[in-house]
């Protein structure tokens, strides 16, 4: 099967809002509900799972309820950093999946991810044994020790912008994150940071200008023009 791994665990502290940025309502609609009906509409995927906020979980299974995402199986509590929410999610899955089940690991607050990138990572998997979506960096970058000055400049060209969905086979997934506690590692950003620190390689897919992050409000009023626009 192909599962979907929605993290909602965080708490969107930069956005500086009483509402965590994931149950915010853009047009009517919580940004969490976007990503999950994404990969509801998406033919390949099977199943969903969601690494939940701690107090919101009720709250999740009234949207699935509500905006009909029947393919939601599963939640779980997030954790206190983001890996810890990766491997709340990875337990949660050994429990209820196959080891040579697709897991395509998303942020919930990417909320206008497309069907090809959920497709380009699930042909990643089986073709590569990972895929991490990634777009090109079209800035000039410096690089700065103190973020005030600059006498470098870094190759834009060999730069990669990461975005998820990041996907893998849960065997990999579980390996993964029990290697990691092996050998330390406690708190790496994202699965393909992840991967890379445990010295694997990792497979590329593109992404999409429109698979943002919301983090900040400005990201809010991008996603309302986004959704007009495509409203005509």
């Amino acid at each position: 099967m192909n599962i979907g791994l929605i993290i909602a665990g965080g708490v969107g502290a930069r956005m500086n809002m009483t509402t965590p940025k994931q149950f915010v309502a853009v047009k009517g609609k919580p940004i969490l509900v976007y990503t999950l009906e994404a990969f509801q509409k998406n033919e390949s995927i099977d199943a969903i799972a969601v690494v939940c906020l701690r107090g919101w979980e009720d709250m999740v299974w009234k949207y699935a309820r509500k905006y009909h995402i029947t393919k939601l199986k599963w939640m779980t509590l997030g954790g206190s950093t983001g890996m810890e929410s990766l491997r709340n999610g990875m337990e949660l899955l050994r429990k209820n999946c196959s080891m040579d089940d697709i897991i395509v690991i998303h942020d919930a607050v990417r909320p206008l991810v497309s069907d090809d990138i959920i497709n380009a990572n699930i042909a990643g998997v089986i073709q590569k044994g990972n895929a991490i979506t990634c777009v090109p960096c079209t800035e000039a970058l410096l690089k700065s020790d103190d973020a005030e000055s600059s006498e470098e400049e870094v190759n834009r060209d060999t730069i990669q912008r990461t975005q998820t969905p990041q996907s893998l086979y849960l065997s990999k997934f579980i390996w993964a994150h029990e290697e990691a506690k092996k050998r330390g590692i406690e708190n790496t950003v994202a699965t393909c940071t992840l991967l890379i620190a445990l010295g694997e390689k990792v497979y590329l897919v593109p992404g999409e200008g429109t698979n943002f992050k919301i983090t900040t409000k400005e990201d809010i009023k991008l996603m309302e023009a986004y959704l007009t626009c495509t409203e005509r």
